[in-house]
């Protein structure tokens, strides 16, 4: 059947569509109540088997764009009832849709559960999937047919075998078939084992090595032993040097340098007079080793960030590097690190705001000063903001329009019947498949083209897609597209409940979820405000708020805001109502934000900030700063916006 757990979306994105102010009340009228409530019935009646429902509703939207996905609906639920010939004739009509690769991979594998390998061959395409190109290489192999694909059809096997994680049981057969013929190779069975432990995957290491010698054995032993006790098997490994050995002492000092970069480079010394290191391994081994000693406050650490080779320095380098200077409150060597970048590294605003910074410090020259963060003071931007707290002065904000004319719009339309269809699958409550239908059709858009879609998905509501395609016009100054205020009331109420700053969770939504109200996380955080499933409950049983089903009730934006403000009042009362503070919190968890405060707290907020050691909270930081003010300019005006909330981390036994 279809996907139960879309029914729930489906109806409250269909409910959330309709209530949008910037949807066009015209089109509303005719296209929302004519025909997306007749998706939506059609849909329903699928989902219950009322296939005569169904196909009466199906019949009157015959002439609608994504009709057609209702079709893919009822034969994607229905592959065991449809002749092969139906859903070819579907996959054939519909070949350049991104639902066509869906269809055929699920119709693929329900042809493999029932070990209908002639078909399966016959509609078999390409495949991204691991289990369908297993199953199609290993009913070809074994027969001996089609000798001209054996050469072929043997590499993509490799392939498949050459990863750094266990492939799924269904390639065992296909992999058997390499082993069996001697295809597996002692350097290629070395370089799956290199891949897994690159991975972190020593049971699959250890796997491999039942094939190899017994002295190849042993040294995956001394190598698994090296990863997980790197100091034991560093003083320990005494084998004469080979590609093998210098690769296993490598990834030792890796390990060992996480947690004791100190000790990684006395053996790293040690093993160059030993091992013959090809020179640029050398260099990235140690480059890892003083970046690894700059996150643990190694009193080296400054001087092996400096002899790190020139080729090698990167952004990373370069931060830790200011990093040290700046905790040290060394102004003299934050001015000679910006001079020794390249001039057109110098003119970023980060490096300007903080050569204003050394000068404001060092130079009894105010006026100097004063002139450097004035400059920078014209930018929207995190440092331009920063800027024009040092002086005081209300912020730069330039905002402008996105000119594209109705024609443009209406042009582009009828130009790419895709755009078309995104509207429709979004407005009827499937937002991924509007997405595919989108992001299929940007790549052949001209600039102008480009501003017409941005502008379109901007007053359909779409404001994650709106947001996106302007970055690839990089029109900076178009602020109500990138920073739009959805949800008004939702986040108006639930701010002023827990007694936040509207425009402050405007910005924490922002940068979560870019106001995409189904957006999931790598890691399993849901909805507008990313919020993972047990701080959900936990939320939600200390505010009691009764959740009928957890992940459905997520993405429902009134729940999702709700729950998201009231952990983020729990983050600020934990942290005595410091929003930096907070937001570091909601971000990478309270006990770091805890721990961090403990060993900066007598920092400046700007110093504190850039002292986050994770690059992904600090930039996460310094973009819910920047985009408050962002937002109270467009809700207040300019003279009303309050400084970006970098409140004083104030510790005790700090001086004044």
């Amino acid at each position: 059947m279809v996907d139960m757990k879309m029914r729930t979306r489906i109806f409250y994105l269909l409910i959330v569509c309709v209530l949008l102010g910037n949807v066009q009340v015209g089109y509303a009228n005719t296209l929302l109540q004519k025909r997306w409530f007749f998706f939506q019935e059609a849909y329903q009646a699928l989902l219950k088997e009322d296939l005569k429902t169904y196909e009466q509703k199906l019949t009157q939207l015959s002439d609608y764009p994504i009709a057609h996905y209702l079709r893919y609906f009822y034969l994607k639920s229905h592959l065991g009832k449809e002749a092969p010939k139906t859903i070819q004739s579907f996959l054939n009509q519909y070949q350049k849709s991104p639902i066509a690769p869906l269809l055929r991979q699920a119709w693929l594998k329900h042809l493999a559960k029932k070990r209908d390998w002639k078909t399966f061959l016959e509609v078999y395409t390409p495949q991204t999937d691991t289990v369908l190109q297993c199953y199609y290489i290993r009913t070809l192999l074994p027969k001996g047919k089609n000798e001209h694909l054996i050469g072929p059809l043997l590499e993509q096997a490799k392939k498949l075998w050459l990863v750094g994680k266990s492939q799924p049981r269904e390639c065992d057969r296909v992999f058997n078939y390499l082993y069996r013929n001697k295809l597996i190779t002692k350097s290629l069975r070395w370089q799956r084992i290199r891949i897994a432990m690159q991975k972190g995957n020593l049971g699959l290491a250890r796997f491999l090595a039942r094939g190899l010698s017994y002295t190849d054995r042993q040294l995956v032993r001394h190598w698994r032993l090296m990863h997980r006790s790197p100091a034991r098997g560093l003083k320990r490994f005494k084998h004469p040097d080979t590609p093998i050995a210098r690769d296993i002492v490598l990834d030792g000092l890796r390990q060992l340098a996480k947690k004791d970069a100190k000790n990684a480079y006395n053996y790293w010394k040690d093993y160059q007079k030993r091992y013959a290191f090809n020179w640029k391994a050398k260099m990235k081994v140690f480059r890892y080793i003083a970046l690894k000693s700059a996150d643990q406050k190694l009193p080296e650490a400054a001087r092996w960030l400096e002899e790190v080779d020139k080729s090698l320095v990167n952004e990373k380098v370069i931060h830790a590097k200011l990093q040290i200077v700046l905790a040290q409150q060394d102004w003299q060597a934050v001015t000679k690190l910006i001079r020794s970048l390249p001039v057109a590294e110098q003119k970023k605003h980060q490096w300007l705001y903080w050569q204003a910074r050394a000068v404001e410090e060092m130079e009894n020259n105010p006026g100097k000063a004063e002139l450097l963060f004035r400059q920078l003071s014209k930018n929207q931007d995190y440092y331009g903001f920063l800027a024009a707290d040092r002086l005081g002065i209300p912020y730069s904000f330039q905002s402008e329009p996105l000119k594209v004319s109705e024609k443009s719009k209406a042009q582009l339309l009828e130009k790419y019947a895709g755009l078309l269809r995104a509207r429709e699958l979004y407005f009827v409550g499937l937002p991924a498949f509007a997405r595919q239908e989108w992001q299929a059709v940007l790549p052949f858009l001209t600039k102008e083209e480009l501003k017409a879609a941005v502008a379109q998905a901007h007053q359909w509501g779409w404001h994650d897609r709106a947001i996106t395609t302007l970055a690839k016009v990089q029109n900076g100054n178009a602020l109500k597209i990138y920073f739009p205020v959805p949800f008004y009331d939702t986040v108006l109420t639930h701010a002023e409940h827990q007694l936040l700053d509207f425009a402050y969770v405007y910005a924490v939504i922002r940068q979560e979820s870019l106001f995409q109200t189904d957006a999931i996380s790598s890691s399993g955080a849901l909805g507008l405000m990313q919020l993972m499933p047990g701080t959900a409950l936990e939320v939600a049983r200390k505010q009691r708020i009764r959740l009928k089903n957890l992940e459905d009730d997520l993405f429902v934006p009134d729940v999702n805001i709700r729950l998201g403000t009231a952990y983020l009042r729990q983050m600020l009362n934990r942290f005595h109502n410091n929003y930096l503070l907070a937001t570091t919190a909601y971000n990478a968890g309270p006990s770091r934000a805890k721990r961090w405060k403990k060993k900066y707290g007598c920092l400046s907020p700007d110093i504190w900030v850039e002292l986050i050691p994770l690059e992904q909270t600090r930039k996460y930081v310094k973009h819910v700063m920047n985009y408050s003010p962002l937002f109270e300019y467009q809700m207040v005006g300019h003279k009303q916006v309050k400084p970006m909330p970098l409140d004083v981390i104030q510790m005790e036994g700090c001086s004044s």
